[in-house]
């Protein structure tokens, strides 16, 4: 049922406004990483007991080009998205239609990025989520 917008106060309606649901998403930051291994998991977030988990935005930083995977299980599937980095450097991305719509992350499972190859000697590696539950 659609929300009526004139029957909700000013803070609420903003959140709907901006976000497209009631919620209101913040950034879960993680430290950074030295040459990760294969497949390590920079950053973990778990949805809790009874929600659904949206992710908002992500930011990656690495010294080098790597590939990254946004991982999350919907419906009790396995679900990613692939991230490329080329080259050494940052990406930051934030929208108000979360990466995983229609396939919110399941409760009490765990939303993460993790880089695809091994991180060279010596490298940095970091990521944050913007995430957001209902």
């Amino acid at each position: 049922m659609p929300i009526n917008l004139e029957q909700i106060n000013l803070s609420t309606a903003s959140q709907y406004t901006r976000w497209g649901r009631l919620i209101t998403p913040s950034w879960v930051h993680a430290a950074e990483v030295v040459a990760p291994l294969i497949g390590a998991t920079l950053i973990t977030k778990a949805v809790g007991v009874g929600k659904s988990g949206y992710i908002y935005g992500f930011f990656i930083s690495a010294g080098e080009a790597n590939n990254f995977l946004v991982n999350w299980t919907s419906g009790g599937v396995a679900k990613s998205k692939r991230i490329v980095f080329s080259g050494l450097g940052s990406i930051e991305a934030v929208d108000q239609v979360p990466l995983n719509e229609g396939l919110p992350a399941d409760a009490t499972t765990n939303v993460t990025i993790t880089n695809v190859s091994a991180g060279g000697v010596g490298i940095v590696y970091q990521a944050n989520l913007l995430y957001g539950e209902l």
